[in-house]
């Protein structure tokens, strides 16, 4: 183990998404969405108010069981408007089948409108166009099924190339890609899988050269596929027509594990990747995986940074088109194998993945918690979280995070930016889930300013865990200022303020970042909040709701 040390990090230009627009009557094609993939690092990124209009992409809005046991997937689209003016968004559901419906939506200034899909999906998959008449609209989804409820983003681009880190095929999950084709040609795409057991790619015949046709969805089972793996990444590659991509994953309880978990693929590649975690426990389980879609070898650092002073680290090689996975799980008698990184109990951390021979990565994490983590056990009821609740005041079953920071209530309300000091809450560990999943992508691109959606009247409480990066692209001046703020020979950082606001701009908390560069807040539920420094980081949105709705993670959307 040693103390982490960050690589600087590469400038990689940010790609900027820009608006198009369809019109139904004509079938125009959006010709300006389509930007390529290895050079798009803004995915999902909030369009200014001042554009003349603004389109998302929704791979997945419903899913009608393509496999028994695992029912009926529905979604909520959130719209969330940025701006002092009414929105007007309209929503286009597009099935394989079925003709294309539409929704009008008008969404009140500095708020989140909600359109539920059930009434629109006809096909086995439905996929969903949003076109608002401005800028300052963000896009996301609720997932919600018999297996839990999760959140995720929808795409502001286009791209030929997408990459899935994580899949399952073994006898009780459902993996599936969602692959769109919003556009009026016919896209031809390739998809090719790697997995923990074998070295280099593996090519299905029958995803070869698969036609999706113009305004559609289709879905491919990733199990009919694949080898019986733990471990199953995907690269889909559209060598004509531009795409999106959806990746869902779901257990179905069978052998113990259970939950639904659902995001947007990634569509860049990067060296430099940070997974904010909320925590850890005996009834968390983490893997952190690493795909190499590119033809070298990657060299890999992988680094552990959290207030512990001794933050763990491996170096290890990802082969060509290879998929490695590495268990992160707190410290114990026994030895640590050699894929495996050792994280504090009780403390939010971070992981740093670093390419460093400049090899492009793709990393996310699986997180499992509760009898999820621990298959073959039961699933506790409600009546056994309640006297778990009433005979430990100060220890949960399942501890998602334990944090010091503010709350959302810790600062009154301000307008304009002038803030009070927050008067910082200790907060002991609480109980969060019986059971649950989420896939974590990895942040490839800090920013200083992030949104954060919880959708309206949502259960459960949300955290977020920050991660700094004093190292950021373009951040010369922040390395500056560490080298000023910090003694000779330090490796420490200085301490990093963000704001916690609303829409319309009041300030309802500040979070002062500590030295270790991560943090857990609790944020109010149920409410959409803007984050914003004066330096990059990285942020996570967890959700935890108790019962069967499980463990959710929503990544933040660029503004």
């Amino acid at each position: 183990m040693s103390v982490v040390r960050w690589l600087p990090r590469l400038l990689i230009p940010l790609a900027l998404a820009t608006a198009l627009v369809i019109d139904a009557r004509h079938d125009r094609a959006p010709a300006s969405a389509a930007v390529e993939g290895p050079q798009a690092q803004a995915q999902v990124a909030v369009p200014p108010p001042d554009a003349l209009t603004s389109s998302w992409f929704c791979p997945l809005v419903g899913l009608r069981g393509p496999v028994p046991g695992f029912g009926e997937v529905t979604t909520e689209v959130l719209l969330t408007n940025m701006t002092a003016e009414v929105a007007s968004a309209s929503v286009e559901f597009r099935g394989r089948t079925t003709g294309r419906q539409y929704v009008m939506a008008d969404v009140a200034p500095y708020s989140t409108g909600v359109v539920t899909t059930s009434d629109y999906v006809r096909d086995e998959v439905t996929g969903a166009l949003v076109e608002a008449s401005s800028g300052g609209l963000a896009v996301t989804r609720r997932f919600v099924s018999p297996l839990g409820i999760d959140e995720a983003r929808c795409s502001s681009v286009l791209a030929s190339d997408w990459y899935v880190p994580v899949g399952d095929t073994q006898a009780d999950a459902l993996a599936v890609l969602a692959i769109m084709n919003p556009l009026p040609r016919d896209a031809i795409v390739d998809v090719t899988f790697a997995s923990e057991a074998e070295f280099g790619p593996f090519v299905a015949p029958a995803l070869t050269g698969v036609v999706v046709p113009a305004w559609s969805t289709v879905a491919v089972n990733i199990g009919e596929h694949a080898r019986r793996r733990d471990v199953v990444a995907a690269s889909v590659r559209a060598r004509a027509g531009r795409i999106a991509v959806d990746s869902l994953v779901a257990y179905d309880g069978s052998v113990g594990r259970r939950g639904l978990a659902a995001e947007l693929a990634s569509v860049a590649t990067g060296e430099r990747w940070l997974v904010p975690v909320a925590g850890i426990d005996d009834d968390t389980q983490i893997w952190v995986r690493i795909f190499n879609p590119s033809d070298d070898v990657a060299e890999v650092a992988a680094s552990v940074v959290s207030d512990d002073p001794l933050g763990d680290r491996l170096a290890f090689a990802v082969a060509s088109h290879d998929i490695v996975e590495l268990k992160v799980e707190p410290p114990g008698e026994l030895t640590p194998g050699l894929d495996t990184l050792l994280a504090a109990p009780g403390l939010p951390f971070g992981v740093s993945v670093v390419s460093q021979n400049d090899v492009p990565l793709v990393v996310w994490a699986e997180v499992l918690v509760g009898s999820a983590a621990s298959p073959l056990t039961d699933i506790r009821t409600d009546s056994d979280l309640a006297s778990a609740v009433a005979e430990q005041e100060a220890e949960s079953v399942t501890v998602v995070a334990q944090t010091g920071g503010a709350t959302d209530d810790a600062a009154p309300d301000s307008v304009d930016g002038a803030v009070d000091e927050p008067s910082v809450e200790v907060l002991p560990p609480v109980l969060r889930v019986q059971s649950g999943l989420a896939f974590v992508p990895g942040v490839l691109q800090t920013g200083d300013r992030w949104l954060v959606v919880i959708a309206p009247q949502s259960g459960g409480e949300a955290f977020l865990t920050i991660m700094t990066d004093s190292f950021a692209a373009g951040d010369a001046g922040a390395q500056a200022d560490v080298a000023e703020a910090a003694p000779a020979n330090s490796d420490r950082r200085p301490v990093q303020r963000v704001r916690v606001g609303t829409l319309s701009g009041e300030t309802v908390a500040v979070i002062d970042v500590p030295e270790s560069g991560v943090i857990t807040h609790r944020l109010a539920s149920g409410t959409a909040r803007l984050l914003v420094s004066d330096t990059p980081f990285a942020v996570l949105l967890w959700q935890a709701r108790v019962s069967d709705a499980g463990l959710s993670v929503a990544h933040p959307v660029a503004w």
